[in-house]
């Protein structure tokens, strides 16, 4: 077991000065129980309070470690920030995380470990396959399973919940640049693993609505995510003669339809891929092949602070403010575990060390107005997720930097 372990100070704080919200919560008073996860215990030792873990099921190995290195480090700059502010009510928090290497069974047997210590939550997954089979863990009782993937469904009323922005979310934004921009015809590639092929139907659903009747895919192509060339896809697109490209796919897949769209001479076709790409890294290792315009999906954490609304600069600012100091750059890979820790270290601020799954849940499902990296989380009993089409925005990479390409929803700016 991996246990991180970040230097505190003793004291309570409040949420404004751990999450840089104002006005969110006022803290209350802890319950007087005892957690049946034995690193939730509010007993002392040698005159200290005994510290608070956090358990987290990442992919730091392995296909989805683009994601799972970086929530890493995101939850540690997280904790060690918060510690030095006096972690949650004086007790010093604590990162058990361990490395799922982006495999289920390997993921199942992590978190089957933490359930049978009674842990309240569990952070879950970093990629949809590695998630998807824990969450089968959670009972009636729980633990809460957030799910670090906006892949996933978040059943209403379970005690699963998903990070990031849904696909609906992305492809309404997308449709509404691409219709914004005049183009009616659109070509669309993804790869057939999970985060890929969990695209296509979201499309087709998107287009059977009359908002969006205007636009025709004039070529659907798949390719298997392990392919070293997809030429014979991007071919038949380009015979198919779209205004717009999307690419519906992560990680190295990704790069490997760029290159085909680059050797095709498509490198002018204004492309839209999922958010999950926005990733400087990954830009920078692309930069020869990129399309002249290639737009993502992103949530404000990638924005500028003082562009934003005053309720969302203050959380935006200081999650930035985090990750620079760990040497990254805003993107999901930093935020998809941030973004809940927020809420969780919330809820356990207001409830106590000692709450329960069932406590913890019923504290998330009532935020409606929770200002966070991901914009203002809107959650209820059904809804858990959270987040709406006015937290997403559109956004390009300059060669250094992701900028604004687009108002709330992927509409025009004002």
């Amino acid at each position: 077991m991996s246990l991180r372990s970040i230097g505190s100070n003793a004291g309570k704080v409040k949420l404004v000065s751990v999450l840089g919200a104002v006005s969110l919560l006022a803290a209350a008073c802890g319950s007087s129980g005892t957690s049946a996860a034995a690193s939730s215990s509010s007993s002392t030792t040698q005159g200290s309070l005994a510290p608070y873990v956090f358990h987290a099921d990442l992919s730091e190995t392995g296909q989805g470690s683009f994601l799972g290195s970086r929530e890493a480090k995101a939850l540690t700059g997280l904790v060690a920030y918060l510690n030095s502010n006096g972690g949650i009510k004086g007790h010093k928090v604590q990162l058990q995380i361990e490395d799922n290497q982006s495999s289920p069974s390997t993921s199942v047997s992590i978190a089957t470990q933490w359930v049978s210590q009674g842990v309240p939550f569990i952070l879950n997954g970093s990629i949809a396959a590695a998630a998807r089979a824990v969450d089968a863990l959670a009972t009636s009782n729980g633990p809460v399973i957030w799910d670090l993937t906006p892949v996933n469904p978040a059943p209403a009323n379970s005690f699963i919940f998903s990070s990031g922005i849904s696909y609906k979310l992305d492809l309404e934004a997308v449709l509404n640049m691409v219709k914004a921009k005049g183009l009616t015809k659109v070509a669309f590639l993804n790869s057939t693993d999970v985060s890929g092929a969990s695209g296509w139907p979201v499309m087709q659903s998107l287009l059977s609505q009359s908002t969006y009747s205007g636009i025709q895919v004039v070529s659907h192509q798949t390719y298997d995510p392990t392919a070293v060339n997809v030429t014979t896809q991007m071919s038949v697109i380009k015979a198919a003669n779209p205004q717009a490209l999307i690419i519906w796919t992560t990680g190295t897949p990704f790069g490997t339809a760029l290159q085909a769209q680059k050797q095709l001479g498509l490198g002018n076709l204004p492309t839209f891929t999922s958010g999950g790409n926005a990733v400087a890294g990954e830009m920078q290792h692309l930069s020869s092949i990129l399309p002249k315009n290639l737009y993502f999906q992103s949530g404000p954490l990638y924005l500028t602070p003082s562009s934003l609304p005053s309720n969302l600069s203050s959380p935006v600012s200081t999650f930035q403010s985090i990750i620079s100091k760990a040497g990254g750059h805003p993107n999901d890979g930093w935020g998809l575990a941030y973004g809940p820790a927020q809420i969780l270290i919330a809820a356990l601020d207001h409830l106590g060390v000692s709450a329960t799954a069932s406590q913890i849940k019923g504290f998330i499902e009532q935020q409606s107005n929770f200002p966070s990296i991901y914009g203002v989380y809107r959650m209820s009993n059904t809804d858990h997720n959270g987040i709406t089409l006015q937290s997403v925005y559109m956004t390009t990479w300059n060669g250094t930097q992701f900028v604004q390409a687009s108002g709330p929803g992927g509409m025009p700016q004002n």
